[in-house]
């Protein structure tokens, strides 16, 4: 019986090494993609910044390096969950201080794109009502401010499963002491 459950175990735990390599290729691909995509869109930016009579210089300048901050956010959210499922298919314990870490930045980053986000919006409305310069803005029936939450609830739901894992990697460690 103990073999039996030892085999059923080690088929799950392969399988599962398989879905991660699998999910890690996936996210690879999707990486490379947003990444070409990203420096199109820069580039094509930068290309209407920079020709004579574009659209106001601050404000296109303020929007290229916002939309850069936002990509580079994004990458290396990319490139941490690239690792964690690359590390789990590798055969490495999801419940390793290391994951929590990943998780934790994770956790940060998202709180930063989150604010990015709102710097984002605060930005293109204030495009839009022309008061770049004034120093305050204000709404009416032509401009609704939107703030997304969805970031900042993702980072809180992230930060709370760190805790998880570390209680795991807690757990793993008694349990390595007692046998």
């Amino acid at each position: 019986m103990l073999e039996a459950d030892l085999a059923e175990a080690n088929s799950s735990l392969k399988h599962i090494r398989k879905i991660c390599q699998a999910i890690s290729i996936g996210l690879r691909a999707i990486f490379i993609l947003i990444c070409i995509y990203w420096v199109v869109v820069v580039v094509s930016m930068l290309a209407a910044l920079l020709q004579p009579g574009s659209v106001d210089g601050d404000a296109s300048a303020l929007s290229v390096l916002l939309y850069i901050a936002y990509g580079i956010i994004i990458a290396i959210l990319f490139v941490i969950f690239i690792r964690i499922f690359s590390s789990t298919s590798k055969g490495e314990s999801p419940f390793s201080m290391k994951q929590v870490k990943r998780l934790r930045m994770i956790s940060c980053l998202l709180l930063l794109y989150a604010v990015l986000d709102s710097a984002i919006t605060l930005n293109t409305a204030a495009m839009q009502l022309e008061t770049f310069n004034s120093g305050y803005i204000s709404t009416n029936e032509s401009t609704v401010l939107t703030l997304n939450f969805a970031p900042f609830v993702a980072a809180a739901v992230v930060y709370a499963f760190s805790f998880v894992f570390k209680y795991g990697v807690l757990l793993q460690e008694f349990s390595d002491e007692t046998l």
